[in-house]
């Protein structure tokens, strides 16, 4: 039988070696950098207001800190404030703050140096500290509501005969609205924004089709410019110029309202994931033997992912009915009683793919 020694006292106390990047590599040695800088220095870096985040320095071979390469970048001061917060009105909805992003890249690789600071409304402290503070308001009022209608209940329970007493149900308490600190933290007013110019935009899309189909019928009968009132509603130049402009203005709303969906998203993900990671440092001792680690660990990365992907795509899903209605009234306004069974043809085909993939092998659906 072989026995293992008890080695505990050969163990070398002296601290690990640093592992050293390459030398000329641009690979970062977080453990060499985090070791260097001064632990005040370190608290600094996560300021949330007025903060510096310098790009850590790259090592040689003989563990000593070298220049590392400034980017071209940083004269647009990303290393204090995004480019997002540095952007005026006009330039935050036509997205020209990236312009020296993209002109960067379009010569140079780019690299997580170049990208600067995140934006502040980003950012994971502030977003937790607010998170936090709304949760445990949340919490006092659901606590507070309960107490009253609890009450209530006694009162109208005490007032009930015997056996009708047997029969009520039981008291429930109302449970606190994560989704409600979300929207109250992110802002109600922004999120009705960002839906109604996305379903702005949906609509929007429909005018150039219009438009095209009243001047396609204007030159078909041709009566000439003279006489465009009598098959026109619209003077016709100024079709062919709602022809140009309308789908740039489809454009910007529909990305400041992805670019409004995207920032909700990141601030869900960012404060549940947060939320649970302080919930679970305080989890009781029953909590804990009922919840495995990799449980708590699927929720902050796969659920959280989940949530932020679902929101990402809001907009489409709640602009989707309403633009197949439309798509299916201009159909039928065309083709007439025919939309009818390419409706259906669409519907029993949707079907079969359905049930073919009812039937299919666990490893076949994986696959596709």
């Amino acid at each position: 039988m072989v026995t293992a020694d008890n080695d505990a006292d050969n163990i070398s106390t002296a601290p690990p070696t640093p592992i050293a990047s390459p030398p000329g590599s641009d690979v970062t040695a977080d453990n060499d950098f985090a070791n260097d800088v001064d632990p005040e220095e370190r608290h600094n870096l996560g300021d949330k207001d007025g903060d510096e985040y310098p790009a850590p320095p790259a090592y040689d071979g003989d563990d000593e800190p070298m220049e590392r390469h400034r980017s071209k970048m940083d004269l647009h001061g990303i290393r204090s404030k995004s480019l997002e917060d540095q952007a005026s009105c006009l330039s935050d909805w036509f997205l020209t703050y990236l312009d020296p992003l993209l002109k960067h890249g379009s010569t140079n690789v780019i690299e997580a140096e170049d990208i600067g600071v995140p934006s502040k409304r980003d950012r994971a402290g502030p977003i937790f500290e607010l998170a936090q503070e709304l949760w445990h308001a949340e919490m006092e009022r659901v606590r507070s509501l309960n107490d009253e209608r609890l009450e209530a209940y006694q009162v109208k329970s005490g007032r009930m005969p015997v056996e009708k007493r047997a029969k009520a149900k039981p008291f429930k308490p109302v449970e606190p609205s994560v989704a409600a600190v979300l929207m109250r933290g992110f802002g109600r007013g922004k999120v009705v924004i960002s839906i109604f110019l996305y379903v702005c935009s949906a609509l929007l899309t429909f005018v150039p089709v219009l438009l095209l189909n009243d001047l396609v019928r204007f030159f078909e009968i041709g009566r000439g410019m003279a006489n465009w009132r009598e098959v026109t509603m619209i003077h016709p130049w100024v079709e062919v110029v709602g022809l140009g402009i309308i789908p740039l203005a489809v454009s910007i709303l529909q990305t400041r309202s992805v670019v409004m969906f995207q920032h909700l998203a990141i601030f869900i993900r960012t404060a549940v994931s947060t939320l649970l990671y302080e919930k679970s440092l305080n989890v009781s001792a029953a909590g804990r033997a009922a919840t495995s680690t990799g449980q708590v660990v699927n929720m902050m990365s796969n659920d959280t992912n989940q949530l932020q992907r679902f929101v990402q795509f809001a907009g489409m899903t709640l602009v989707a009915p309403l633009q197949i209605i439309l798509a299916l009234i201009l159909i039928y306004k065309q083709v007439g009683n025919a939309t009818w069974g390419e409706w259906l043809f669409i519907f029993w085909g949707y079907e079969a793919s359905a049930l073919m993939r009812r039937h299919q092998s666990p490893s076949a659906r994986l696959a596709c």
